[in-house]
């Protein structure tokens, strides 16, 4: 996943643009910086080394309010630590700045679910999501993040209960996707076809997030 950075803002006057330019891209520099310094620190397991990881991402966000990926990371040390009202609240955090993300509207589902006990919030957030992939696929499926996408689009039913739905989509993907012998592609088969299609809905609700990131920007 990558760090979603928005564009610079460009002032009316050339010489004032040209300067703040030059000021924005160091507050990124610094943020960026801080998020990468905040998953070395962290990547040592220590509980106190996380807790200072988490103040860097701070940091980090104060810089940079939308900042994703600093909040991604964030969210990720807080589930380690059992955080998990802080955890909540940062994957809020994170939906306001990317409200058309599926993908974060299904973990919000599955965190109702399981954290908050509510199966009734937990359902809208699926629908949510299901909606978002629907619309993405019917503007672009070339793109190479598509397998992914598609991936967690059926990860997605299955939280809605259409198991059927989701495993059909899925064997159709792999045959046609990765019909031939490359490597990739038989790793990819034997992953969806061992933790998604033979998984059950609780145990999906289950699986942990562990994925934190630095920025490649």
């Amino acid at each position: 996943m990558k760090s979603i950075i928005c564009p610079f803002i460009i002032s009316f006057l050339l010489f004032f643009g040209c300067s703040s330019k030059a000021r924005e891209h160091n507050y990124h520099k610094n943020a960026r910086q801080l998020n990468d310094s905040a998953v070395k620190i962290a990547s040592f397991g220590d509980t106190i080394k996380i807790m200072h990881a988490i103040e860097l991402l701070n940091e980090a966000i104060d810089i940079k309010p939308d900042y994703y990926l600093a909040y991604w990371n964030k969210l990720i040390f807080q589930r380690q630590l059992g955080l998990m009202d802080d955890a909540f609240a940062t994957l809020k955090a994170i939906e306001e700045i990317s409200p058309k993300n599926p993908y974060i509207k299904t973990m919000l589902g599955v965190f109702y679910e399981q954290n908050k006990k509510d199966t009734t919030e937990a359902m809208v957030k699926y629908k949510e999501a299901d909606l978002l992939y629907k619309s993405i696929f019917d503007s672009n499926t070339d793109s190479l993040s598509y397998p992914s996408m598609l991936t967690n689009y059926t990860l997605n039913l299955k939280m809605l209960g259409r198991d059927f739905e989701a495993d059909s989509i899925l064997y159709s993907f792999i045959q046609n996707y990765c019909h031939d012998a490359k490597e990739e592609n038989r790793v990819f088969k034997e992953f969806i076809e061992t933790n998604i299609i033979k998984k059950t809905r609780e145990e999906l609700i289950n699986m942990k997030h562990t994925d934190y990131q630095y920025d490649e920007n």
